[in-house]
């Protein structure tokens, strides 16, 4: 059998016991030893079951909020506003206080990290030494735990590796090479204590190494990983990178002075082109002094082995490059992405339809514990196999071709599948045709507060207590109170407040054919959120309206226009598990058909103003930045199939979030959206700067407050993100396209909070306008046209409807 090991796991809990502690000791019902209990439980119940399923080495992940915190509170790099604090005071106010740290994607992953600030006044100026302020504690004390849990041998401690943490940051003055030079005596005093505290080996985690960026850092991962090297001494160094192959960077990358080398042989589940790795090592051969970790098990992807991993095992073994003694087996990366056990099911994951692929396919997917398992089983495989198990591991989970309705689907005309309106460009769609507003017309996202009331109505009806008319009943009363509040508090554009969803892509996955989704496939999104994405198994097909029942209920309550709110196709796709089978671009296709209706279902209700957020459109970018114009093109054709059918006086609204936007600018323009609402609150700002420079023509809505943190902003805060708006020249002084709302959705916070925040936030907007002179709003010369980085294939080539060339047939069908 070959070696194991693991190099991340779900850092929850099997019923989400960290979230729960973490929100009792938010609010104040529980302390720090109670919160500090239940973490250190859940992590030594994790590394148990990998220990009890045969892993031979076991990575000691758990935190408790991010592992980018964690980095950042050992390192010590704490930004001087929070210094004054301490302990978990100080962790948590730097995640969710009222000058949090920004929050971002992770790569390409749903996952949300805390963005260190690595600024002169945490790495000091270029002529002196950091002021950092270490405490090794964190890392110690868990690798303590680990080794009464696994033992000494098996208990291996994770760290994040300094290129990669600087490559996270956000305000270092220095180039990278120095202000990883500044960090890395600090990462050789921590390996010195870890390796006097026992450990066998340290894993560094480098996911960087996947990126374009990280192809153009050889010298600094030499300089560093020689000086950790010599720090460790002769404890050794294990580089871990993931998701994705390393490109460019293999040949130096497996090089450094480290002892093992762990590679991802899988890549992005579905992405347009697989991962290179294993051509990689068969051109380029791997080094004969080091053991290299084969991430054969997928990380990311919830769909049972079909016997790629064991194929590439021996594929790897029969190169000569990497003998079995050298060669061990892990998934291709951490499973924190993935649920927790699939035997946490009260029975099967459910799917709306009686003929779903899991039903005929008699397979199941496999959750973290599942990839655990399989890992073992796996390793055995490969160094000798069984023909009855292999046979059993190379079956495949699901054959979508032979689905009447995946048939069906493939074979009808693509111009049949498309309803005509007419075509009309940005710069004809005249703004005047749509809705009018004073200067600074204010607005929220979405989502309202999800109270317990809410949750309680949910599992009543799911458990049959509550008929579906009962349930509809009392949901209709508290989207009348979200109505209720907003005209009391005077916003102009007015929301139902999504009392009826779970989330913003389950609740979708739950009305669309195709999606089958789970009672407890939780998955961490950030500290205390956490979210169940649906898994794809079959053609996504539309069953009928799924928002215009909401939307019909709000209409008669409100005096004011009412949006109706739609989840976009890439972030649907983005966020859940998509298949294997065919591409992800032909999946977001089938999304974009299937809301396509549902965008005219809402017209034809007579909303028309239709919000169709798409925040994950970004994260979705691959990380070799030589596939993004392929990735852009098919994410934002899907998004303008879905919005295309909508008429030139429905004014369309996306959202977008957790992203730097500067880089896919043109792309943004493409979307042909009317409006644009971004998360702005913590990125300040830089983002109005480019958007500005760019010369971006149409309406925009930055977040003024984060919604991350409980802290209720002041209207002179407000007031001041208003007037950096203006000062900053977009729109060239259209203010009454300069739209006034929280930076996402506001379904986590609580109802006082939220009154009290939008309260402020509407007296901003009204201060501003009196300031501005502008109460009957801004009548300047129009703004036409769209973002001129765009070029000639920019706003003004792009039509609601227009045929979008090679779309459907290219990208939708085999």
């Amino acid at each position: 059998m070959l070696s194991t090991t693991t190099i991340g796991f779900p850092r929850i809990g099997n019923q989400r016991q960290l979230k729960f502690a973490m929100e009792s000791y938010f609010k104040g019902d529980s302390g720090e030893a109670e919160l500090l209990a239940v973490a250190h439980k859940v992590q030594s119940d994790a590394w148990a079951l990998q220990k009890a399923a045969g892993i031979a080495v076991i990575g000691l992940d758990g935190t408790l909020y991010d592992q980018v915190l964690d980095t950042i509170t050992w390192l010590g790099a704490i930004p001087p506003r929070f210094k004054h604090l301490s302990g978990l005071q100080r962790y948590y106010a730097m995640a969710r206080g009222g000058a949090a740290l920004d929050m971002s994607k992770f790569f390409d992953t749903n996952y949300h990290y805390l963005v260190p600030e690595l600024g002169p006044d945490v790495l000091g100026p270029a002529t002196a030494g950091p002021p950092l302020q270490p405490d090794f504690s964190g890392p110690l004390d868990k690798l303590a735990r680990g080794q009464a849990v696994v033992g000494r041998d098996g208990a291996v401690p994770i760290l994040i590796g300094p290129v990669t943490f600087v490559s996270l940051s956000r305000g270092c003055e220095l180039p990278l090479d120095q202000a990883v030079a500044r960090l890395l005596p600090t990462y050789c005093a921590l390996l010195q204590q870890l390796a006097a505290a026992g450990a066998p080996e340290v894993q560094l985690h480098e996911p960087v190494l996947a990126t374009s960026e990280g192809t153009g850092m050889p010298t600094e991962f030499e300089t560093a990983y020689a000086q950790m090297a010599q720090a460790a001494g002769s404890v050794p160094l294990h580089l871990v990178t993931y998701y994705d192959d390393l490109g460019a960077a293999y040949p130096w990358a497996v090089q450094l002075p480290v002892a093992a080398v762990t590679l991802d042989f899988l890549g992005p589940p579905g992405a347009a082109v697989p991962s290179q790795t294993l051509a990689l090592l068969q051109q380029h051969g791997f080094p004969a002094d080091k053991r290299l970790g084969a991430g054969v098990v997928d990380g990311r992807s919830v769909w049972k082995d079909d016997g790629t991993a064991v194929a590439l095992l021996r594929a790897l073994l029969d190169t000569g490059a990497v003998s079995s003694d050298r060669l061990v087996v892990t998934s291709s990366a951490p499973l924190q992405h993935l649920p927790y056990d699939l035997g946490l099911e009260l029975e099967a994951p459910k799917t709306p339809e009686a003929t779903a692929p899991a039903a005929r396919a008699g397979r199941p997917p496999g959750f973290a514990k599942q990839k655990v398992e399989e890992i073992v089983s796996v390793a055995r495989l490969a160094a000798s196999p069984q023909p009855p198990l292999l046979q059993l591991v190379m079956a495949p989970w699901c054959s979508c071709s032979g689905c009447s309705r995946a048939r069906a689907w493939r074979t009808t005309p693509p111009t049949s599948r498309l309803s005509g309106s007419a075509a009309k460009p940005y710069d004809v769609r005249a703004r005047d045709e749509q809705l009018q507003l004073a200067a600074f017309p204010t607005t929220t996202i979405g989502s309202f507060p999800q109270t317990a009331e809410v949750r309680r109505l949910r599992q009543q009806l799911k458990s049959g207590r509550l008929t579906q008319a009962e349930y509809e009943g009392l949901i209709a009363g508290h989207i009348a109170h979200a109505v209720g509040v907003q005209e009391a508090l005077g916003i102009d554009v007015l929301v139902h407040g999504e009392a009826e969803r779970t989330d913003m892509v389950e609740y979708f996955g739950m009305q669309l054919g195709g999606m089958l989704f789970t009672r407890a496939g939780w998955v961490q999104s950030y500290g205390s959120r956490c979210v169940r994405p649906p898994l794809v198994v079959d053609d996504i097909t539309y069953r009928g309206p799924s928002t215009c029942w909401e939307y019909k209920v709000a209409i008669p309550t409100a005096a004011q226009p009412v949006k109706g709110l739609l989840t976009g196709p890439v972030t649907i796709l983005n966020w859940s598990f998509p298949r294997k089978d065919i591409s992800r671009a032909a999946q977001a296709m089938q999304l974009g058909l299937a809301l396509r209706q549902e965008v005219a279902a809402l017209e034809a209700a007579g909303c028309t103003i239709i919000q169709v957020d798409d925040p994950a459109l970004r994260e979705g970018l691959p990380l070799n930045g030589e596939r993004w114009a392929s990735y852009l093109s098919w994410a934002v054709d899907a998004f303008r199939l879905c919005t295309g059918v909508a008429a030139a006086g429905t004014q369309v609204v996306t959202h977008l979030c957790y992203s730097d936007f500067q880089d896919i600018l043109p792309a943004i323009d493409r979307m042909d959206a009317d409006v644009l609402t971004i998360e702005n609150s913590r990125s300040d700002k830089p983002m109005m700067a480019a958007l500005a420079a760019a010369g971006y023509g149409r309406d925009i809505g930055p977040g003024v407050y984060d919604v991350h943190s409980p802290v209720v902003p002041s209207v002179e805060f407000i007031k001041s993100r208003i007037r950096s708006f203006v000062d900053s020249g977009i729109l060239s002084g259209r203010y009454d396209r300069i739209w006034v709302n929280p930076d996402c959705g506001l379904k986590t916070r609580g109802w006082p909070e939220t009154i009290a925040a939008l309260a402020n936030m509407v007296e901003a907007a009204a201060q501003a306008r009196a300031e501005l002179q502008l109460a009957g709003g801004a009548a300047v010369a129009p703004v036409t046209g769209g973002v001129e980085a765009a070029g000639k294939g920019g706003a003004g080539q792009c039509r609601r409807n227009q045929p979008l060339r090679g779309l459907l047939p290219l990208s939708c069908l085999p």
